[in-house]
């Protein structure tokens, strides 16, 4: 039995009048005071030479655009308003019912990964934690915030039972039309056993597609941070236990309205990440791929944030095969590391090289070294109808980290009914791999198997 529902939510949690913000408009967020919005607020914002574009009450921050670059000021001084600044926008990075309770373990069909080809599962000892019975189940719901998951993909049609849309305004579709990163982040976390190519490290977990990603001039195909806190707040609210966001960015602490801008986004970062925390979610996102060290003065956002598990990636050598003879663990080049790493997992690497060149790596080529998941060719002609071809694909990035870590995440809430998002994120990093520097893989490579034990 398949559960999907279609929602829009581009409404939720909002309110005043909805504008499109134009290339030479600012985004802003205006945090406020006590627990409600003054009821002045977007005839307020309109004199300070604003348009309230959005308004999120649980948590009573609101969203404004202006073309005003002294707009920042003229916001904290409207009563009720405690602070304001710039909010951001993260690009696409580079690089209920039991599900099929009769599938329990690989079949036939799953030939890539009975292949040893999608060797990021086999590292964090997933087939070690389905021998064990922890496949998950469809009582646990991964919300996977992106840029939407093709739900027509055989490896993921059974488990996908929620599709939702969030933009800045105007109407959207779940389905992918920009992007196929969604898709390929989905697969890892849950392809199902048998019904296609590929199998994901909880294959009996559910998925909530958010498609939360949108051509945004000047930024390209690109989620805004308020759009994404709405999405948040609404799949913690409906219950989904693990929020899987490969994404995110670096900047850094410096003087000016550059800085002021920053205190105001971390703010408002904290309010919602609080927020879901205390619904029961765990956040769980990439450390970005800039490979940097992100202490002293550089902020990583949104994985600085207490309540978030910060993942970096690691790549395999030196075949790409796991198990495998002399086989160990590297740190991939392109990974974020730091103080606000927690974890790590598989994200891929292209052997010995600091770049995917398209040269053989060891004998073998070099794509096997990266993660194979599923994947769709998005375009708006064959997204209007969901039907877009789908297939497989291998790709590299802390975006193929995080769902690895994702779906540990979802294995120990769907072995532990009751368990709290901090307890989730103790066990994840107690029961890790040690891999080595602390700087570079956090407490170490995510366990599925100890993790559930």
């Amino acid at each position: 039995m398949t559960i999907r529902l279609l929602a829009c939510v581009a409404a939720l949690a909002t309110a005043g009048a909805v504008a499109s913000a134009h290339a030479e408009e600012g985004r802003y967020v205006l945090v406020l005071k006590g627990n409600s919005a003054p009821a002045d607020l977007a005839a307020s914002v309109q004199a300070a030479g604003g348009v309230l574009v959005r308004t999120i009450p649980q948590v009573n921050i609101a969203i404004a655009t202006s073309s005003n670059p002294a707009f920042a000021a003229s916001a904290k001084a409207i009563g009720g308003v405690s602070d304001a600044g710039l909010v951001g926008a993260s690009a696409v990075p580079d690089a209920g019912v039991p599900a099929n309770p009769e599938a329990s373990a690989p079949t036939a069909a799953d030939d890539l990964f009975n292949a040893g080809l999608v060797w990021g599962v086999n590292r964090v000892h997933a087939p070690e934690a389905w021998a064990n019975g922890h496949t998950g189940s469809h009582d646990t719901v991964v919300a996977v915030l992106d840029t939407g998951v093709a739900y027509n993909h055989p490896d993921l049609a059974d488990n996908v039972v929620f599709n939702a849309c969030v933009v800045s305004s105007g109407p959207c579709s779940p389905y992918p039309s920009l992007h196929w990163h969604g898709t390929h982040v989905a697969g890892t976390i849950a392809a199902e056993f048998g019904h296609g190519r590929v199998v994901g490290v909880a294959p009996n977990v559910a998925i909530a597609n958010y498609n939360i990603f949108e051509n945004i001039p000047g930024c390209g195909v690109c989620a805004y941070d308020d759009t994404r806190w709405v999405a948040m707040i609404d799949a913690a609210e409906r219950g989904f236990k693990v929020e899987s966001m490969s994404l995110g960015g670096l900047t850094f602490r410096g003087p000016g309205q550059d800085n002021a801008d920053l205190n105001a986004y971390l703010r408002a970062e904290k309010r919602v990440a609080k927020y879901v925390d205390k619904l029961g979610t765990l956040m769980v996102v990439a450390a970005g791929n800039e490979g940097l060290n992100t202490n002293g003065t550089v902020v990583e956002v949104p994985g600085d944030i207490p309540e978030m598990v910060d993942v970096s990636a690691t790549g395999i050598q030196p075949i790409p095969f796991y198990p495998a003879p002399n086989s160990f663990d590297i740190p991939a080049f392109y990974s974020n590391s730091g103080a606000a790493v927690n974890v790590s997992a598989p994200g891929g690497d292209c052997g010995e090289i600091s770049s995917c060149s398209g040269n053989p790596v060891n004998g073998y080529p070099y794509y096997y070294f990266l993660v194979l998941s599923t994947y769709v060719v998005p375009s708006p002609a064959c997204a209007a109808t969901a039907s877009c071809p789908v297939g497989y694909a291998w790709a590299a990035g802390t975006s193929m980290a995080t769902p690895h870590a994702s779906a540990v995440a979802a294995l120990i809430y769907d072995a532990n009914p009751g368990i709290t998002p901090a307890q989730v994120k103790a066990k994840l990093e107690q029961s890790a791999d040690n891999a080595g520097s602390r700087q570079e893989f956090g407490h170490g490579i995510v366990n599925a198997d100890a993790a559930t034990r």
